[in-house]
């Protein structure tokens, strides 16, 4: 680089900070860009991964709640039939690192962003059935099965976390459900996120508008409005890991 280049650009450096300067905000005593942030490589859907690029971006998503609405509503006129579903998510603690607690002295956007990235599974079912991953993994402890865990690589990190003295965390969201509502909001979470960042080896299923009428980014939106939602409730609970053979299972019937 040439000598005048570089005095160049040295001299217009206080112009460029004066103008970014405008276009920073005051959070906790930090300067955030309004515009973009900082980009982090993920495996998450375009879609999700556009939430992270900025703040007017990750705003934005309450625009989204419109989605979950309409899928609601068809749920609520249509199938209102065995209300005893849910959903939920399987995240690895060691990425959380007690994020309730860190929550209060975090950007919003670096909460998203550990959030989305500490989800390994996403699944629906009643009574115990998240637990059955637990009981199946259990079974592996002391017995390695390299062919079983690379056919459910679910089971192969559970047991990562397990094996570094940590517990599974298991957060249940939109209780008292019917089925087809549970089906469709886990199929809208798992191509949000996407296969290439879960371990899920299915997509799921739709139905309702959601299958009929949503395009496939409505669907991916649909999934981020969702798990904007759960963040929410799992920020305000403290963290409870789930060890091998430490917590009793409920004595109910696996969905």
């Amino acid at each position: 680089m040439s000598n005048c280049l570089l005095t160049s650009l040295v001299k217009s450096w206080p112009l460029q900070l004066q103008k970014l300067g405008s276009r920073c905000v005051l959070i906790r005593g930090a300067k955030y860009s309004l515009g973009t942030i900082n980009c982090r490589y993920t495996n998450f859907s375009p879609e999700l991964e556009k939430t992270l690029q900025s703040e007017i971006n990750f705003q934005s998503i309450k625009e989204l709640s419109k989605y979950s609405a309409r899928h609601i509503k068809w749920q609520r006129r249509q199938d209102q039939s065995d209300l005893q579903y849910f959903n939920y998510l399987l995240l690895d603690p060691r990425v959380t690192n007690k994020l309730p607690i860190r929550a209060s002295r975090m950007h919003c956007i670096d909460i998203w962003f550990t959030f989305l990235r500490a989800i390994f599974y996403v699944g629906k079912g009643k009574g115990i059935r998240p637990y059955v991953h637990f009981m199946q993994a259990d079974k592996l402890l002391g017995k390695p099965d390299s062919i079983k865990q690379a056919k459910d690589p679910k089971l192969a990190l559970i047991l990562s976390i397990w094996e570094q003295k940590r517990g599974v965390l298991l957060m249940r969201g939109f209780r008292g459900i019917s089925s087809t509502d549970a089906q469709t909001r886990e199929a809208s979470m798992i191509s949000a996120l996407s296969m290439n960042h879960l371990t899920n080896r299915r997509l799921g299923a739709y139905f309702g508008p959601a299958k009929d009428k949503f395009t496939a980014t409505q669907r991916k939106l649909l999934g981020i409005a969702l798990l904007y939602k759960l963040m929410g409730h799992f920020i305000s609970k403290e963290e409870r890991e789930i060890h091998p053979q430490i917590h009793k299972l409920p004595a109910a019937k696996a969905a």
